[in-house]
């Protein structure tokens, strides 16, 4: 991980100014897209829901309007069951920033259509949680096996045994593990790196 650190740069996680709804609306829309598509979608997904991306708006919208904004019918689907929870549970949704990780995952993955994948990214891109390890992303897989020269793309399993040594900083690491696929950084690249 020392290679990739240097190599990547500092980086720094922390709470968002967005709302756990918009934030989590975003992760949706963002979903195996790219970056440039999601921000086109996002955007026009403000536009369907008046301007103000909350649960009313969302809910006040038709799903025709969703979708026309460039979500898939599945997606549009996720965003109004997160506002329907939202709007129905008001009181849990306001204290999801003072939750323990695991109480904020258990309430999110009870929404039809957010997984474990989307409540890892809301703690730590979102609440700025320090110690989270998303092990099945794809990512931090590839992530794992460009680290440690592995020759198959690490299972959840590898990278919750590497993530071991990371606490109480894994999502530090995550980041830095996306960094490595971000910059392509191949075995060879950090092994120069270590002998320099």
């Amino acid at each position: 991980m020392e290679a990739v650190i240097a190599r990547s740069g500092r980086q720094r996680i922390g709470p968002s100014r967005a709302t756990p709804f918009e934030a989590l609306a975003r992760a949706v829309v963002h979903q195996g897209v790219s970056g440039a598509a999601a921000a086109v979608a996002s955007a026009r997904l403000r536009g369907a829901a008046a301007g103000a991306l909350t649960p009313a708006g969302i809910l006040a919208a038709p799903r025709a309007s969703l979708t026309a904004a460039g979500l898939s019918g599945a997606k549009a689907d996720v965003i109004r069951n997160l506002a329907g929870w939202f709007a129905a549970n008001r009181r849990i949704a306001e204290t999801l920033p003072a939750l323990r990780d695991d109480e904020v995952i258990h309430a999110l993955t009870g929404i039809t259509g957010i997984g474990v994948w989307t409540a890892n990214v809301f703690l730590i891109f979102d609440l700025g949680r320090p110690d989270v390890t998303p092990a099945s992303d794809l990512g931090i897989r590839r992530g794992v096996q460009l680290t440690y020269a592995l020759e198959h793309l690490a299972t959840p399993r590898q990278v919750r045994e590497k993530a071991e040594r990371w606490r109480p900083y894994r999502s530090m690491a995550s980041v830095y593990l996306w960094n490595a696929v971000r910059l392509k950084i191949r075995p060879g690249d950090l092994e120069t790196r270590r002998l320099a």
